[in-house]
């Protein structure tokens, strides 16, 4: 078996991967969920394509490269996760004596999410920095220069397929001890995988991966969502003691915010493009 038309193949899939991911995050902005979401879905492709085709380049590189695109990819997955939160709870209408806590609750989300911003771009610098798109991009175009012409050795590209199958599949078994935010990321990469090598191997992806993915990427959202308004309601407890000495007046506020809390135990429909959670 050949690898060599295989890897021109990935490499230009891994590079228009890179690409793409330079000129979403060109156009990025921290508290914009369209263009968040657009980053997220170009840097998890490319996380794909470095997974898929990880035997056309060198191994620590490829560790590297991940390990490096695994940090945006968190931060960008999270403040995907807090504008929808904010787009979720905006279309609620709460009773009147909620009404106070739910507000100041949007407001710590919304400043929540300019800090997350400033996380953002400086691990997109980092990314930058650390020369990664240049290596990728140089390496790709080797493989493309030397072996663009060459077909694709379909049992080759078969046996990658299986292999890249067999590392997703735990992602797939109910009793998993991977997390949500795993599970999720890894049947995304199995749907996404799928897609890459349709081309070469004809293969569509698996019904029950995008059924099972909006199950669980559906409780993962709630709990995440659930999770990001306790840990505020936290925080704003120990400020308003920090900068009052006293919680008199707060019952008000606690009110609407854990009712806003309960709302996310009630059924709702999966939001537009909420994304997918890390993979290893």
């Amino acid at each position: 078996m050949r690898k060599e038309g295989y890897c021109a193949y990935g490499a230009a899939r891994t590079s228009e991967a890179t690409q793409a991911l330079q000129a979403a995050m060109g156009v990025l902005a921290g508290d914009d969920l369209r263009t968040v979401e657009s980053a997220l879905e170009a840097a998890h492709r490319l996380q794909t394509c470095l997974t898929l085709f990880r035997a056309c380049y060198p191994k620590t590189r490829v560790a590297l490269w991940k390990r490096r695109l695994r940090r945006l990819i968190r931060l960008l997955n999270a403040q995907r996760d807090l504008l929808r939160l904010i787009e979720w709870a905006q279309t609620l209408t709460p009773p009147q004596e909620y009404k106070a806590g739910v507000r100041r609750a949007l407001l710590r989300l919304t400043q929540h999410v300019e800090a997350q911003r400033m996380k953002l771009q400086h691990a997109w610098r980092q990314w930058l920095d650390s020369r990664a798109p240049n290596e990728i991009s140089g390496l790709s175009r080797r493989w493309t220069e030397s072996f663009g012409d060459e077909p694709c050795d379909c049992d080759y590209a078969q046996r990658q397929w299986t292999l890249f199958v067999r590392e997703q599949q735990p992602a797939l078994e109910d009793d998993s001890a991977q997390s949500l935010e795993v599970r999720c990321g890894r049947l995304r990469a199995l749907i996404e995988g799928s897609e890459l090598l349709q081309p070469l191997l004809r293969c569509q992806p698996e019904s029950e991966w995008r059924a099972q993915h909006e199950v669980l990427e559906r409780r993962r959202w709630q709990e995440h969502s659930k999770h990001t308004l306790e840990e505020l309601l936290e925080r704003e407890v120990v400020l308003r003691q920090w900068t009052e000495g006293h919680l008199r007046g707060f019952a008000r506020l606690r009110r609407g915010w854990e009712w806003l809390i309960q709302q996310t135990d009630q059924p709702f429909p999966l939001p537009h493009g909420v994304g997918e959670g890390e993979r290893g």
